[in-house]
């Protein structure tokens, strides 16, 4: 597959890694010039991660361990990494709940960018991809994903001292040149340039925080992101007072999920099985609310991953 299908950030991972086996040291990141450090390098579970070869028994491993490795960008609320290190939100809570069902007891968190995300599965640098991450046809053709998390919206935040006219649309917003910041890697890249939005208005910034940052601090005019990415807590409202459009009408149809490696079909399995009981029990809806976001709508409630991956863009 062309990388033109991917972000630009997991084009530029796949080729490193391929190259390189993984990535060291440090790596400019896409029209913002900004120096993004390399993801972990360590497999905190001992070395159970496996490589994309053979991963049928990787359940296995991960049981003997009692630890697996996540893959995950520090992306509250959907998933978070805690002082101490030890990681929260919807999608890492879910798994700790599955996974300790599974005899799994540990779950260890390892952050890097949404970019980083599947190119560093496919590498063996975490056993999943534990944190919420969008679910488009390019990434549907390299990775198995879950049920859907989450159906969020795209949304448009910006300082009405900053951007006097408020945005209509994210064509809009192409269409009127301004700064565009973004979470590094995200998806929504690819969609806002469909609609407009050129290569020299976009921003890139490793996670949400540095992405409001950069909106307070005027670094960008306006944030796109989705609509579970800026829930924020009453204390943030307070810091950041920016106005936001939620679901411009020519946003996409957006899904979220975890993901495995195709290969890992014992360990996928036995995770959907424990997923749908979740879902049927309630205590999927009943984490999601936990992190603000809401119970899964009824007529997408049964949606397979097969059947998002059909809707998706």
């Amino acid at each position: 597959m062309a990388f033109g299908d991917f972000t630009e950030l997991e084009a530029l991972r796949f080729t490193e890694l391929s190259r390189r086996g993984f990535l060291r040291g440090m790596m400019t990141v896409g029209a913002a010039g900004l120096a993004m450090p390399a993801i972990g390098l360590i497999e905190a579970c001992g070395g159970t991660t496996s490589s994309s070869n053979g991963g049928n028994d990787l359940l296995s491993k991960l049981r003997e361990a009692g630890c697996v490795n996540i893959g995950l960008a520090n992306d509250p609320p959907a998933s978070i990494i805690n002082p101490d290190g030890s990681v929260s939100g919807q999608g890492p809570v879910t798994v700790q709940k599955i996974m300790a069902k599974l005899g799994v007891p540990k779950v260890h968190g390892i952050v890097a960018t949404f970019g980083d995300l599947v190119p560093g599965l496919q590498a063996g640098r975490w056993d999943m991809i534990g944190g919420v991450i969008s679910v488009t046809k390019a990434r549907c053709a390299i990775v198995q994903y879950t049920d859907p998390f989450q159906f969020n919206g795209m949304e448009i935040a910006w300082y009405p001292a900053v951007v006097s006219q408020a945005p209509t649309s994210i064509g809009d917003v192409g269409k009127r040149g301004l700064i565009v910041g973004f979470n590094a890697g995200s998806a929504y890249i690819k969609i806002a340039k469909d609609l407009g939005v050129q290569d020299g208005k976009i921003q890139q910034f490793p996670d949400t925080a540095a992405l409001l940052e950069a909106l307070k601090s005027k670094r960008i005019q306006v944030i796109i992101s989705d609509t579970g990415s800026l829930l924020l807590t009453p204390d943030q409202v307070a810091k950041y007072p920016f106005q936001h459009l939620d679901y411009p009408p020519d946003g996409p149809f957006i899904a979220g999920a975890l993901a495995f490696r195709k290969s890992d079909k014992t360990l996928y399995d036995a995770f959907e099985r424990e997923l749908k009981k979740m879902k049927d029990s309630g205590q999927f809806d009943q984490i999601a609310q936990q992190f603000q976001f809401p119970a899964l709508p009824a007529d997408k409630k049964n949606l397979t991953p097969e059947q998002v991956c059909a809707k998706v863009a």
